[in-house]
């Protein structure tokens, strides 16, 4: 009888472990959620406190009343943190990009410019005509229309709902 007593209790013992994981990971984000509150409460405090000092600055300057005074500190930080803010978004670099679209102008700029040294001609390679040469790629629509066979009552092919004949099939009044 004692192995089999002693086979319940270590499974009552692993019953129990299995029990207590979730509970531990309750409590610890209890915790830290707590830890995350306390540290905003005491950051608060502390900007309080430095809004009250920076008015005692001010009521001693300027002579305003204590209140006005801490008013203006708490607006002053608040500019401070703005401008901070502004400052660190253009400093900060910006992010880079893997995807090589946003340079193909410039690319095919210093492409025409090198051609010359290289030897190398812009005709031999296999890239597809640009079907809107004046508009910058990023500015290109993404699918090409085709309205050779849309009739004049038919719905329009750009997607607007109107009839075709009068979106893109209206005839434009002679001036």
């Amino acid at each position: 009888m004692g192995c089999v007593d002693d086979l319940k209790s270590r499974h009552k013992n692993i019953a129990l472990k299995k029990e207590s994981y979730p509970m531990k990971a309750i409590a610890s984000l209890f915790g830290i959620l707590l830890l995350v509150l306390l540290l905003l409460g005491v950051g608060g405090a502390l900007v309080f406190l430095l809004a009250y000092g920076l008015g005692w600055t001010i009521n001693l300057i300027a002579h305003f009343e204590p209140f006005q005074a801490t008013v203006l500190g708490i607006l002053s930080i608040t500019a401070a943190a703005f401008l901070a803010n502004r400052i660190w978004d253009m400093a900060r670099p910006a992010p880079i990009s893997m995807d090589d679209d946003e340079y193909d102008d410039d690319d095919e700029y210093d492409d025409d410019l090198f051609d010359e040294f290289d030897g190398e001609d812009e005709e031999d390679e296999d890239e597809e005509p640009n079907p809107y040469p004046g508009i910058p790629r990023w500015r290109q629509p993404l699918k090409t229309l085709d309205f050779s066979n849309a009739k004049p009552h038919d719905r329009c092919p750009c997607g607007s709902g109107k009839l075709y004949k009068n979106c893109h099939g209206a005839k434009h009044a002679k001036s």
